[in-house]
């Protein structure tokens, strides 16, 4: 399906999109629109001219670039209107976390390491892990050149495995602008969870810079 076929429909972003959108900072004109996509408060229609207006695109290459997000399963369109968590970043920080670990527990650190909120974990371990994730995110970017260029590693997350390789738990590092932030994740992730692109999506509204 193409965007010439698609008017009149509902535009969301997919687990899939907000993992590219945040997972680095380098510009490009897919992650743009991602992250102006997750930052929106209202569900937007979608159109030709609205693509344009958000990539400052002409018109051909808008249209390539919004069916390339389709064809990747960045975005896709819906009939009706996409629910927006409005609450606050406190109120639903909980419900949130919970459905990305497949133990429930989990942490999100602002890049200071400060814990913004946590589910499962005892208070004092989530604090300590939200420090710890502020040291490896600072680790991974004193060595980000030979990580992410020179080895072209995507992204920017750590995890401690066990002997056969599975995640204790791990780090997840997501980009908004200028903000970072840490997912602090026991187990084995559910990033494919609707949860992953609310919680995005209150985070870049919330903390989005340009």
């Amino acid at each position: 399906m193409t965007s010439a076929t698609i008017q009149n429909q509902f535009i969301q972003i997919c687990p899939a999109g907000a993992f590219y959108a945040t997972v680095g900072s380098e510009p490009d004109d897919a992650r743009a629109l991602l992250l102006q996509l997750l930052s929106t408060d209202v569900s937007l229609p979608y159109s030709h001219e609205l693509i344009m207006e958000l990539t400052d695109l002409e018109e051909a290459e808008a249209k390539e670039l919004f069916d390339k997000l389709l064809e990747k399963n960045f975005v896709q369109l819906c009939n009706t209107p996409v629910r927006v968590v409005d609450d606050s970043i406190e109120k639903i920080l909980p419900g949130l976390l919970a459905n990305l670990s497949s133990t429930s527990k989990v942490a999100l650190a602002d890049d200071h390491g400060f814990c913004l909120g946590s589910t499962g974990y005892d208070p004092d371990h989530a604090e300590a892990l939200c420090a710890l994730a502020a040291d490896v995110s600072s680790l991974h970017e004193r060595h980000s050149l030979l990580l992410n260029r020179d080895l072209a590693f995507m992204g920017e997350s750590w995890g401690m495995l066990d002997p056969v390789g599975l995640s204790q738990v791990g780090f997840w590092v997501i980009h908004l602008g200028h903000q970072r932030f840490v997912l602090v994740i026991d187990q084995m992730p559910r990033l494919n969870h609707n949860n992953y692109v609310d919680l995005l999506s209150a985070l870049a509204r919330r903390y989005l810079d340009y």
